[in-house]
């Protein structure tokens, strides 16, 4: 008999692309799954459209919450899921028909705890491919030292499968940046490999009001408070991470630093000033570790020179 596996959608005002989000799950080729679409609060008809598909799918769940945020949306949603293998789905996005047989398949060896697929990227009538990382199978620990180097996606939790038994820790309280550490917590967790399969089987929507779209201050110091909470937990557990994950705070940094020169105000001075600090403590280390990129070295060595220049030469990349 086929395992069962729970799709949670977190939905909050977005009737305009939830039917197709649904019906992309709906769809699959593998039959035995169960859909939790999670309201969080919704102003618009989502929550309507929600118990629409409810009423008509059996396999269909609802849950309507108050606004608390996409990390709570998401707990509600592995709190009550029945599955044995677990994926995330925005509900502006939509996948492939066989999306889900794929990934199951690709899990299904015993030592496997997670797989993952690549993706496109959508940006209005623009698809674009994206490549998470290179495809067959890689032991945790090798994967997690790709990623803080910037070689491998691990910083969202759509686009992969994931056994319900390993997930010992839930979503942490972030608006933004909250899946790297889902991915961390998740992984650390457990020996055993990640598979990535090349198949392009997520269709990932980019939208201009969209939380990943948002720059806001409170948005970029989350960032710097999960990569330094990340570091931190490496640095007392996991020793031989330390290096990449001053690479992945330092990495960061740079983002947050060169993302908030709109905010003007005091909590952009402050978000500058933390990454600054950031920047400064951990450039030194990075620059000299073999395994860092070329682009983050570079990165250090201008920021030795003029921390301006650096935001003018990323300006002119954008």
């Amino acid at each position: 008999m086929q395992v069962l596996v729970s799709a949670i959608i977190p939905v909050y005002n977005n009737v305009k692309t939830l039917r197709r989000c649904v019906d992309s799950v709906l769809a699959q080729t593998y039959p035995n799954l169960e859909v939790i679409l999670v309201d969080n609060g919704s102003g618009d008809s989502s929550d309507e459209v929600c118990d629409e598909f409810a009423e008509k799918d059996p396999r269909v769940r609802v849950l309507h919450e108050k606004k608390e945020g996409v990390s709570a949306t998401r707990n509600q949603g592995v709190r009550i899921a029945k599955g044995d293998y677990i994926t995330f789905i925005d509900s502006d996005d939509h996948i492939t028909p066989d999306y889900i047989e794929k990934l199951v398949a690709a899990i299904a060896d015993d030592d496997c705890i997670l797989a993952m697929c690549n993706s496109y990227e959508v940006k209005g009538d623009v698809v674009t491919e994206r490549v998470f990382s290179k495809s067959g199978k890689i032991s945790v620990r090798s994967y997690m030292h790709d990623f803080f180097y910037c070689r491998a996606e691990g910083g969202t939790c759509w686009g992969k499968l994931y056994r319900a038994e390993y997930i010992a820790k839930l979503f942490r309280e972030y608006n933004y940046c909250e899946d790297a550490f889902f991915n961390f917590d998740y992984l650390m967790g457990c020996d055993g490999y990640v598979t990535v399969i090349p198949d392009r089987l997520y269709y990932y929507v980019r939208r201009k009001n969209s939380i990943t779209g948002l720059k806001k201050p409170s948005d970029l110091m989350d960032v710097l408070g999960v990569c330094e909470g990340i570091r931190n937990i490496c640095n007392e557990k996991f020793p031989k991470l330390i290096h990449a994950s001053d690479a992945f705070l330092l990495n960061n940094a740079f983002f947050v630093y060169l993302n908030s020169s709109v905010d003007t105000g005091s909590e952009g001075d402050e978000l500058r000033q933390k990454a600054l600090s950031f920047i400064r403590k951990y450039r030194g280390r990075v620059l000299f570790d073999p395994k860092a990129t070329f682009k983050t070295k570079l990165a250090c060595l201008i920021s030795y020179v003029s921390m301006k220049l650096l935001s003018f030469i990323y300006g002119r990349i954008q």
